[in-house]
Order: C-alpha cells, then sequence, then structure tokens
C-alpha cells in the first residue's frame, strides 16, 4: 500500500529519465525527490527518512558503488535500486553484494518497475516490524515488562504500531501497571530516541511551582527568582515530554498546557517573548479522565487534544498467567543484584502469588520479591518470605483449636524487625525495601516500641 509519506529518491543524470520516473511514480501516489550527481545525493539521505532510491550506476561526478557504500554509511536500512544499461549488468550484480536490494535494466518497463517498487516496500517493512517487535520485547525486559498473555501482547503490538510515529499518546491504567515504563519505550523507540526525554510528575506540586517548572521564568517575576530560569518544555524541545500523573494538573496549568499544544509556543512566567518549542507529548493517569471533565476538574478540550491515541495498561490481576514469569525474572534479578543464592519459589509460595491481587500490580511485586530475596534463608523463597499479608497470617503461629491468629498490627512489627534484622539496621535501606518513606519507619518503629536490633 502506498502512502502519501513514501518518499522515493531517483539519483540520475538525465533529465528526462528523471523526468519519466517523477511523472510514473507520483502518478502512484509517491512523493519524489531528485538528484542529478553524488554531491546532490548525500544531503538528501542526510536529511530525509526515504523509502527506496533508485540509483544510476553512471553518474558525472562519482561512481555508482561508491555513491552505493556512502548512502548506506548513512542510512544502512534505505533500499537501494540499481538501474543499469545492459552492459553494466556485471556492475549490478557486483553492487548487489555491496548492499543494494535489486537491479533494474534501461528502457523501463513501467508496469514491472512498479511491481518491483512495490515488492522492495514490502519486504523492507516487514524487516523493520521484525525487528522493532525484537526491540520492543527486549526493552520491556531491560525494564521488567514481560508476559506473554493477551493483554501484554496486545500492548506490545500497539507499540510497535504507535513508537515511530509524532502522535500524542494517553496512557490509562492503575498505579504500578507500568505507564512510566511504556512512556520511555515510546520515546527511546521513536525517530526522537536521540533527543530529551522529559518526565513531569504533576501531583504534590503547587499550582504557582508546576508552572514555573513547566514554563520556566525570567528574572525577577517573583520572590525568589533570582536568575533566569528555563522549564521543562524547553528543556524538552525536539525530544518528549511526559505529564505524569496528568489529572492531578489546576485547570489554569492545563489552559496554558493546551496553548503549548496547539500553538506551540509559550511565555516563560514574567516574560514577553514567546519562546517556539517542538515536543512530541505523552501522558499518564489512573483517573477517569471523561469523569473528571464531569467534575469540572479537567478541561474537555486538553483531553481530546491528549487522547489522539489511548493506550489502556492491564493491571497485573487481569494477567495472572503473567504473575510467575514476572515473579521469577525478579527473582533472579535481584538474586544478582543483591549477590544472593536465590533460584525460586516452592508451590506454596507460587500458589500465593497466583492468589493475591496485587492491588499495586507490578511495582507492588517486584517491590515483594525484592523483600523475599533479602529475607529468604535459602534457596527458594517461601510462603513465609512473601510480605503480603496473606502469606504472613497463613504462617503465624495458632492456638491449639487453630482459632487465634496474630492482628495485624502485630505481623507488621514482626515485619519491620525481620526487615531491621536483614539490614543490619540500616533504616534507609529498610524504609526502601517496605516502600515507604524513612520518617515513616522511624514512626512506626515508635508505635510499636520498636528497638534496633542488637
Amino acid at each position: 500500500m502506498v502512502t502519501a509519506k513514501d518518499k522515493i529518491l531517483v539519483v540520475d543524470d538525465q533529465p528526462s529519465v528523471r523526468f519519466g520516473l517523477r511523472q510514473l511514480l507520483e502518478g502512484e501516489g509517491y512523493r519524489v525527490l531528485e538528484a542529478e550527481s553524488g554531491a546532490q545525493a548525500l544531503p538528501i539521505v542526510t536529511e530525509n527518512a526515504l523509502e527506496v532510491i533508485l540509483l544510476d550506476l553512471r553518474l558525472p561526478d562519482v561512481s555508482g558503488l561508491e555513491l552505493l557504500t556512502r548512502i548506506k554509511e548513512i542510512d544502512d536500512d534505505v533500499p537501494v535500486i540499481i538501474l543499469t544499461a545492459h552492459g553494466t549488468i556485471e556492475t549490478a550484480i557486483l553492487a548487489l553484494k555491496n548492499g543494494a536490494e535489486n537491479f533494474f535494466t534501461k528502457p523501463f518497463d513501467p508496469e514491472s518497475l512498479l511491481i518491483l517498487i512495490a515488492k522492495t516496500l514490502e519486504q523492507s517493512r516487514a524487516r523493520r516490524e521484525l525487528l522493532l517487535a525484537g526491540l520492543v520485547q527486549q526493552r520491556m525486559a531491560a525494564e521488567h515488562f514481560q508476559g506473554t498473555s493477551d493483554a501484554i501482547l496486545r500492548i506490545y503490538q500497539t507499540v510497535e504500531l504507535l513508537a515511530p510515529s509524532d502522535t500524542t499518546v494517553l496512557l490509562q491504567g492503575e498505579t504500578g501497571t507500568g505507564k512510566g515504563v511504556i512512556a520511555r519505550l515510546i520515546h527511546r523507540l521513536s525517530v526522537r530516541h536521540e533527543k530529551p526525554f522529559v518526565a513531569v510528575n504533576c501531583a504534590g506540586l503547587s499550582r504557582e511551582l508546576l508552572e514555573s517548572e513547566l514554563f520556566g521564568h525570567e528574572k525577577g517575576s517573583f520572590t525568589g527568582a533570582v536568575a533566569n530560569k528555563p522549564g521543562l518544555f524547553e528543556l524538552a524541545h525536539a525530544g518528549t515530554i511526559f505529564f505524569d500523573e496528568i489529572a492531578e494538573m489546576e485547570p489554569a496549568i492545563q489552559a496554558r498546557v493546551l496553548t503549548v499544544l496547539e500553538e506551540k509556543r509559550f511565555r516563560r512566567v514574567g516574560g514577553i517573548q514567546e519562546k517556539e518549542v517542538d515536543v512530541r507529548v505523552v501522558a499518564a493517569t489512573n483517573r477517569n479522565l471523561q469523569s473528571e471533565i464531569k467534575r469540572g476538574r479537567f478541561r474537555e478540550d486538553l483531553y481530546y487534544r491528549l487522547n489522539v491515541v489511548p493506550l489502556t495498561m492491564p493491571s497485573l490481576k487481569g494477567r495472572r498467567e503473567d504473575i510467575l514469569p514476572l515473579a521469577q525474572h525478579f527473582v533472579e534479578h535481584y538474586s544478582q543484584k543483591l549477590n544472593r543464592r536465590v533460584q525460586g519459589m516452592t508451590p506454596k509460595a507460587e500458589v500465593l502469588l497466583e492468589s493475591y491481587n496485587w492491588p499495586g500490580n507490578i511495582r507492588e511485586l517486584r517491590n515483594v520479591i525484592e523483600r523475599a530475596v533479602i529475607l529468604c534463608s535459602g534457596d527458594r523463597i517461601h510462603a513465609r518470605d512473601l510480605p503480603l499479608g496473606g502469606p504472613e497470617l497463613l504462617e503465624t503461629k495458632q492456638t491449639s483449636d487453630g482459632d487465634e491468629f496474630l492482628s495485624l498490627d502485630e505481623i507488621e512489627r514482626m515485619h519491620i524487625e525481620r526487615i531491621l534484622r536483614a539490614t543490619g539496621n540500616n533504616l534507609s535501606r529498610g524504609a526502601e525495601i517496605l516502600g515507604v518513606t524513612r520518617n515513616t519507619l522511624y514512626n512506626k518503629m515508635r508505635k510499636y516500641q520498636v528497638e534496633p536490633t542488637t
């Protein structure tokens, strides 16, 4: 299928040949660029994303073989079809060995040439899709985002399709499902991957602070503005800006963000000079934005601007077949990272992992396995090593009639004591393992009268 963006470069020193090929190809919907020499061709290859190059072997300033080599140094993926007269077929065959896709002899049979170009395009796209599919899964694996469920395979496929484009993406889903991972992956697989990726957490910042962070400010624009400061939009120029928890953004800031997305320009706080900006936008939320619109908390026009390509991240409980493979992946990762010899999980531990509802999704699973690897005394994680609440309850002592269990406070106190023993009373490390702040851990120690272990 030909799209309006399929660019073909014709490199031939004969104006009549270039004219004839332009007429033929534009009639089929291709965009045609021309060059009469190697010197003209190389800048075009550098500055354009080309689908196919038609290259004559005989040029006034450089041989076709030499130009082919230089083209492949710039873009090894672009397919090159050699145009050759009958007397230079041997040279054309040599060009095939040096990276050309195919060759076509003059004079041209228009129908045969169009068929060859269409076939070349199809093969090139198939190769790119295979390469991208593998790259997507490699990147996801590197970010601990794995699985073979139908739900996650659909995510793989969608990311493959949308990453190379420049479209705005809205990521939706529960906390901990990997929205930030996918945002970074989309950037890394896009044409902007060598430019900045700037993440903005819209929660927890006042309107004034978020406005200053996003748009920057001029010296003296408010108390404390002692110097000019570029904003995150400026820092993300030519790259990707990621709005995490965008539902937390106040409506006044939403209006300014909408203006930037529509006009691609803004002013710093306290500034009068307009600054142009070119960014790809990815946004994420764990809320229902349509409900937020009805409550007057989110602008409908900004929602439609962001919701060009919506992508809903599946919860972990919605893809239970991925729980154990993910858990084993985390076991191997943290066993190596923490220099432990944990190899896997007992059957009972596996049952508990699969039956738990995982309200914190992948993030919670990762933290649970990290703690379990630390607490595990052998080469297998047992149910008693899993700090899930449910497994802890199942492993606690009972009275002789089996009716008495420890309270949740007692379980939490015991777990804090175990973490402190495992970390040698390192409160910062203990808080990190528990997924709380150091102050929260300290307050819980005071609440339960937990003293550092000796």
